[in-house]
C-alpha cells in the first residue's frame, strides 16, 4: 500500500501509469533536446551521432569509441562512423593507448571548440527552458527520484551480467 505524503499521488506508486507517462516524458524530452542540438550545430551539418560524440568527449572523463557506445547506449558501428567523420572534419584525433595497443584513446581537437561551445550553448539554452518554473525543491525530488531509478539500474544491469557470466 502506497502512503501519502502531501502532494504524492498514486501515480507515485506505480498505480495509474508511472512508468508510461515516465517513458512519454523521457522521449519528448530526448527528442527535444537533440533538436535544439541540430539547431546550434545546424551551419556545420553535423549528423546527431557526431553531436552525440562530441558532447561525449567534452565530459572528459571517458575517451573511447567503447565507453561512447556503452554509456550512450548507441551500437559500435554507429560510433566508428561517426568518429571516422569527425576525424575527417578535424574534429577529433584517435592516438593509440600506451597499455594497451587494441584500444584507442579519442580526443577534441582545438578546430572542434567553437562547434562544441555552440552546442554546449544549445543544450543549456534549452535546459533553462525546460526547467522555467521548476523551484529548487522540486529541483531537490527530482534528483533524488533519479537517484534511485540509477541505483536501481545499476543493481539490474549488475544481475543481467552475472546471469551472463554464469549461463
Amino acid at each position: 500500500m502506497c502512503q501519502r505524503d502531501g502532494e504524492l499521488v498514486e501515480k507515485a506508486c506505480g498505480r495509474t501509469g508511472l512508468e508510461e507517462d515516465l517513458t512519454v516524458v523521457m522521449m519528448r524530452v530526448r527528442r527535444s533536446v537533440r533538436a535544439a542540438l541540430r539547431d546550434a550545430a545546424r551551419e556545420e551539418g553535423l549528423s546527431q551521432n557526431e553531436i552525440e560524440v562530441l558532447l561525449f568527449l567534452t565530459q572528459g572523463r571517458f575517451d573511447t569509441a567503447r565507453d561512447i557506445s556503452r554509456l550512450r547506449g548507441m551500437p559500435r558501428s554507429l560510433v566508428s562512423k561517426a568518429v571516422d567523420q569527425l576525424m575527417q572534419r578535424g574534429y577529433v584525433a584517435a592516438c593509440q593507448d600506451q597499455r594497451d595497443r587494441r584500444v584507442m584513446r579519442l580526443r577534441l581537437l582545438p578546430k572542434a571548440q567553437p562547434t562544441v561551445d555552440k552546442l554546449l550553448e544549445g543544450k543549456r539554452a534549452f535546459f533553462a527552458r525546460l526547467c522555467r518554473g521548476v523551484t529548487p525543491q522540486e529541483a531537490q525530488a527530482f534528483y533524488s527520484m533519479v537517484g534511485k531509478m540509477v541505483l536501481n539500474l545499476d543493481k539490474e544491469k549488475s544481475l543481467e551480467e552475472e546471469e551472463e557470466a554464469q549461463g
